[in-house]
C-alpha cells in the first residue's frame, strides 16, 4: 500500500511538472513571438527542460532576453525577470514583469502592468486577466 502511495505521488509530481513546462513555453513564446530565438536565463538550470528550437537556454544573464528565478539572485542587469516564487515577486517588484507559482495547489500566473510597459512587453488578449498592479 505504501509503494502505491509513493508511485502515485511520483506520477502526480511529474504530471506537475509536464503542466508547469507547457505554461513556460507558452509563455515565453507569448511574450516574445516575434523572436526568431528566445534567450533564457535561469538559476534554476533544471526549471526549464523546455528546449523547442525557439527557447534557448544561456549561461550569461548579460545574454538573455528574459530571466527565470526560482531563488534570490543579486542581479545588476536591466533585464525582463519572471519568478517562480510568489515571495519572488515582491522582492524583484521594480523589474519583474511576472511570475509563475503553485499556491494551495493551484498554479497561479501574475503579470505586473507597470513593469510590461517598462520593458514595453505587449501580452497576448489570453494574459490579459492575469495583469495586476502590485
Amino acid at each position: 500500500m505504501k509503494a502505491l502511495f509513493l508511485t502515485l505521488i511520483a506520477i502526480l509530481n511529474i504530471f506537475a511538472y509536464e503542466i508547469e513546462n507547457r505554461i513556460y513555453k507558452e509563455i515565453l513564446l507569448s511574450l516574445y513571438n516575434e523572436k526568431k530565438e528566445i534567450k533564457v536565463w535561469s538559476n534554476n538550470k533544471n526549471l526549464i527542460k523546455i528546449e523547442p528550437k525557439r527557447i534557448i537556454l544561456v549561461k550569461d544573464p548579460k545574454e538573455a532576453d528574459i530571466l527565470i528565478l526560482n531563488k534570490y539572485e543579486n542581479i545588476n542587469i536591466e533585464k525582463p525577470i519572471f519568478v517562480t516564487k510568489y515571495h519572488l515577486l515582491k522582492r524583484y517588484k521594480k523589474i519583474a514583469i511576472g511570475g509563475f507559482y503553485w499556491q494551495k495547489g493551484r498554479p497561479n500566473i501574475v503579470f505586473l502592468k507597470s513593469n510590461l510597459k517598462k520593458f514595453n512587453i505587449n501580452l497576448p488578449k489570453q494574459f490579459h486577466i492575469f495583469v495586476e498592479d502590485l
